[in-house]
């Protein structure tokens, strides 16, 4: 695909993208960048434009009918020879296909370009070829030659030259029957079936052009008896009765791996089997524990477990026998947006080398991270009690009603509203927050707000955002501005840390601070000591620490941030401790935004210099309000 083709892809699956996720969308700078979407706005002629707003490319369409003839240009152009990824590609192709060595002229004359361009092409086609063990070798006045082992040419022609090579081989519609008949017989989808397909047409190629497959790596045995090895046999079952070839025991195991490495459909079907063995299960069992482990944090799918842990048992095949698998997913651009759930699948792939020797590549990563992002974003849909807000007033029921539908139209979280008309009400009801109408007040212990009836629900949110609640924690409400840090922390809760303090002295200091405060007792400074002995603290970046852990005599969340001063081999850091309650007298919520915060924060390095340049609370309040004015600016 071209690069306009490519830009206007992402603009309308994304809907806007920023200039430096399309560099590395498509390998260049930022300067050639400009000048594709220059390009792109040229040939939709008017109908539309790519416009950089707020920091990102924005697709703004002007004429739909223009726009869709306009588009069907762009998409439909042909690969084209300028473009260096289709040469690389097209000289794998013919470097495959060719019974013989290929001359470097040869090359230059059927994609019309230079000696030197081709030169160059083969510098990125070997780089590419050495990660999968396979060499172009020249000699002079001869020509270029792939050498490698035998499944290691194929996958790599599968991974980037496939279309190029055999994108009009003809093979037939008889095997293509019995490919279709074989994937219904084992439940297999449309992608698997078409994986399928382009596996059989290099496998039956290159036997026939003398470079059959004799044998397989020995940690390809472990497919034999599987129900992709079983389907694997009915394919080549079929091939045998069409084409009278009978393929050895090596390709038909070779026709098992994309079956063992593809998605199937969930529920019944033979071949969903194999990846809910007890060794995945154990193996998910082992991720979430360590999630919880070093995060604290309780993820508890529900619906997608049984799809998350197939996904890890085709992810493992996948790594095992060298497939590769395509998704539409720039892993910086998820980092920005969702920092945590990057992190978690970070800890997935530890998980994975450890327990199975095998490294997670960008694109699975990515794939492990939209799993971690739905069950975080189901865990906050779970979430817990609603919050309880108590409304005294003397003017009757109407004036009831009123204050909460206004109070329903500011807030986002679930929320119970129960009339209250004593203290003692307020107490057996477990109000969290009590409102009172104007000239009515009750002597209570629960943050109090005096509401008229009209109000301004945006600085009300502003205002909720600011306070504390001892029995349910801050108020996360997805409409209000401003920072978990902010929340969190106050004017006492900011210390200065000496020089050279590590992460343990610090977190051990922060937690005193707070126990002199009065917000933690020695249950925690125990819990918190036995964690620091156990575990190292949660580091972001190089310069942010994380310690936290949980005590059951905490009423509330309390936090410090200490400043580490800078010394004349180390930049200034930070440490920001947290003391949360037991998960059951808390909302997790609060650990997860600040996790994610404090990812964004810590891998930001000019914003980690102005943090660590503060002193004070307002300091750190007036940084966070001139990044709000600036975001709201932009």
């Amino acid at each position: 695909m071209q690069r306009p083709a490519l830009i206007l892809h992402q603009l309308e699956t994304s809907l806007s993208v920023a200039p430096d996720a399309l560099a590395r969308l498509l390998g260049v700078g930022m300067r050639t960048v400009a000048t594709e979407v220059a390009n792109l706005n040229s040939m939709l002629a008017g109908s539309g434009q790519v416009r950089l707003i707020n920091g990102r490319y924005r697709l703004r369409v002007v004429d739909n009918a223009a726009f869709e003839e306009a588009r069907r240009q762009v998409t439909g152009v042909k690969d084209s020879f300028n473009d260096p990824q289709h040469r690389v590609s097209h000289i794998l192709a013919q470097l495959v296909l060719s019974t013989g060595p290929v001359r470097i002229e040869t090359l230059a004359r059927g994609m019309n370009v230079g000696r030197t361009t081709v030169t160059a092409d083969l510098v990125t086609l070997r780089r590419l070829l050495a990660e999968m063990d396979v060499r172009v070798q020249g000699r002079p006045h001869v020509g270029l030659q792939l050498e490698g082992d035998e499944l290691a040419i194929r996958l790599a022609v599968l991974r980037h030259a496939y279309r190029q090579a055999y994108g009009s081989y003809p093979l037939g519609t008889a095997l293509l029957d019995i490919l279709d008949e074989a994937c219904a017989e084992f439940s297999f989808d449309e992608g698997v079936a078409m994986e399928v397909v382009r596996w059989m047409t290099v496998a039956l190629d290159r036997r026939l052009s003398g470079h059959g497959l004799d044998e397989l790596p020995q940690s390809h045995e472990q497919l034999t008896g599987t129900d992709a090895h079983a389907f694997a046999i009915r394919v080549a079952q079929g091939i045998e009765r069409v084409t009278g070839e009978s393929l050895p025991s090596a390709e038909v195991l070779y026709l098992a791996i994309p079956a063992a490495g593809r998605r199937t459909p969930m529920g019944t079907g033979v071949a969903t089997r194999e990846s809910v063995e007890a060794e995945t299960r154990m193996l998910v069992d082992q991720v979430f524990a360590r999630i919880a482990d070093v995060l604290e944090i309780d993820v508890q799918p529900r619906e997608l477990l049984t799809e998350f842990t197939q996904h890890v048992g085709f992810m493992v095949n996948r790594m095992r026998y060298g497939l590769s698998v395509e998704a539409d997913l720039d892993v910086p651009e998820l980092r920005v947006r969702f920092p945590l759930a990057v992190r978690m699948a970070e800890l997935a792939s530890d998980v994975v080398r450890e327990q199975v020797g095998l490294t997670m590549d960008e694109t699975e990563l990515a794939l492990a991270a939209t799993y971690f992002q739905v069950f975080l974003d189901d865990s906050e849909q779970q979430g817990r009690r609603p919050f309880r807000i108590g409304i005294h007033t003397r003017r009757g029921p109407a004036a009831a009603s009123l204050l909460k539908g206004q109070l329903g139209r500011a807030l986002s979280v679930p929320t119970e509203y129960l009339l209250v008309s004593s203290a003692q009400e307020v107490t057996d009801k477990g109000v969290d927050l009590l409102v009172t109408a104007p000239g009515t007040s009750l002597d209570v212990a629960v943050p109090t707000i005096e509401l008229s009836e009209l109000f301004d629900r945006g600085e009300l949110i502003n205002k909720l955002s600011r306070m504390h609640f001892p029995h349910f924690g801050p108020l996360l409400n997805d409409r209000a501005d401003g920072s978990m840090l902010v929340l969190l922390l106050g004017p006492d809760r900011i210390v200065q840390l000496p020089a050279g303090c590590g992460h343990d002295e610090a977190a051990t200091r922060l937690a005193h601070h707070l126990a002199d405060l009065g917000l933690v007792d020695e249950f925690f400074l125990d819990a918190l000591a036995e964690r620091l002995v156990e575990t190292e603290p949660v580091l972001v970046g190089d310069r942010l620490a994380f310690p936290h852990a949980s005590s059951p005599g905490l009423a509330s969340v309390s936090c410090a941030l200490g400043l580490v001063a800078a010394t004349d081999e180390e930049p200034a850091r930070l440490v920001f401790l947290m003391a949360v309650p037991e998960k059951e007298n808390y909302d997790d919520q609060v650990l997860i935004r600040t996790y994610e915060e404090l990812i964004r924060v810590g891998t930001n390095p000019r914003l980690m210099d102005r943090l660590c340049a503060i002193s004070t609370y307002p300091d750190l309040l007036g940084l966070f309000e001139d990044l709000r004015d600036h975001n709201q600016g932009n």
